[in-house]
């Protein structure tokens, strides 16, 4: 399997940077109407180039509509001194262009399209850690990984597709492309069944080897042979949390926001619904259980009001949560859910969240409170104590089995 991080790397095993950037047309006729993205474009190759030391760099854009649908023919246009490259997005919404590093200041890009359409330039990969803590000097050891990691989009990848989940897939790897989709459906049974929310189109990358690869379009890494805890847990959450962004806009495209205890939480919520019923010796669903577990403190009071989104130099998001709100913030939604009597509270919150145009997290919480009759800003302050227990009731603690069967079930 592909080198993973150790527990604490986001809880989630991968560490994902993505660049997004929203841009919207006016209807017109077709390719009336243009969209200049060339400050986003050469944002995107400068931070390319500060992670990674490949000479040819791609454009990678993925158009799609407000339901996160794809949009197909939005026709992408380079310029580049004397040259001149344009290509159209696929019936993925999928576009990609190649440049060369020297000419990634030299450049003016244009997007033209006949509808409605956002863009997202996406990176994600994958980077170890020995440490059960993640600081700044973790995440510079990841990047220092990737500087030397080869690109790939994906092209001329064989791929399944179903129920909104692509596996691309080099060939002769059609049954471990099969493995993956196979989970990654019942995964998002689980996720339907428990948030209850739109989700974005979701791209898995199977490597023939185990090297890690830096992913151009956001395309999630695995290894030649797919594991358990990236497939019904990592995979789960960042599928979940890159939903929330985009088509709910949790982030609402702040450098830190304190939404954090939506997007984590409900995120790890999913994540450890699917791994209870699918993968019960993940280790997200221990460390629920760990009282060694850093940043567990059975007297301290964590108010989830004050996580902040991670940051490179504060990845934990603030000293009064930290790391721990990946168990707190999941515990707080199944705790709400539970007192409220209301299995739809959260499919109803996030549907009104959407439609307002105050994405705070007063917003959020004012929201909440009205649908769940709580007082959810009490809620959201909680004790190690009160945590440690109550948690067993919506996440009861695996029983410790063999670690031999390593296969998805």
């Amino acid at each position: 399997m592909n080198s993973r991080p150790k527990p604490f790397l986001i809880l989630g095993v991968i560490v994902f940077l993505a660049l997004t950037f929203g841009a919207a047309a006016q209807e017109t006729e077709a390719y009336t109407d243009t969209i200049d993205l060339t400050e986003k474009v050469r944002e995107l190759l400068a931070f390319v180039t500060k992670i990674n030391n490949s000479d040819s760099l791609p454009i990678f854009a993925m158009f799609h509509d407000s339901a996160g649908e794809p949009v197909q023919g939005v026709k992408l246009e380079l310029d580049i001194k004397k040259t001149h490259l344009e290509n159209v997005s696929d019936e993925n919404g999928e576009v990609v262009l190649w440049v060369s590093r020297e000419d990634r200041k030299k450049i003016k890009a244009r997007a033209y399209g006949h509808q409605s359409f956002e863009q997202v330039f996406a990176w994600t990969f994958s980077g170890e850690s020995e440490s059960e803590h993640v600081g700044i000097f973790t995440l510079f050891r990841v990047f220092r990984q990737a500087r030397k990691m080869p690109i790939v989009t994906g092209e001329g990848f064989e791929e399944f597709e179903e129920a909104n989940i692509r596996i691309l897939y080099p060939a002769g790897y059609a049954s471990q492309a099969q493995v993956c989709l196979d989970a990654m459906i019942k995964g998002k049974a689980v996720v339907d069944s428990v948030v209850g929310m739109r989700l974005f189109p979701f791209k898995v990358i199977l490597n023939a080897d185990d090297t890690p690869r830096l992913q151009a379009g956001g395309g999630w890494c695995v290894g030649p042979e797919p594991d358990s805890s990236d497939l019904f847990h990592t995979f789960i959450h960042e599928w979940v949390e890159m939903s929330l962004d985009r088509l709910y806009d949790i982030y609402d495209d702040e450098e830190v926001t304190y939404t954090r205890w939506i997007g984590d939480g409900l995120a790890n919520n999913a994540a450890f619904s699917v791994s209870e019923k699918y993968y019960p010796r993940a280790r997200g669903l221990k460390q629920l259980h760990d009282e060694k577990l850093p940043g567990y403190d059975p007297e301290k009071t964590y108010d989830l009001k004050k996580w902040k989104s991670p940051t490179l130099t504060n990845p934990g998001g603030g000293k009064s949560v930290g790391l721990f709100g990946y168990l707190i913030a999941p515990y707080f939604w199944a705790k709400v859910v539970d007192k409220s009597g209301n299995p739809e509270l959260i499919p109803e919150f996030l549907e009104e969240y959407r439609q307002s145009e105050d994405k705070s997290s007063e917003a959020a919480i004012a929201i909440l409170t009205e649908l769940s009759g709580l007082d959810i800003e009490t809620e959201m302050v909680i004790t190690g104590k009160e945590y440690r227990e109550n948690v067993g009731r919506y996440w009861p603690e695996p029983v410790s089995e063999p670690a031999s069967n390593t296969e998805p079930d």
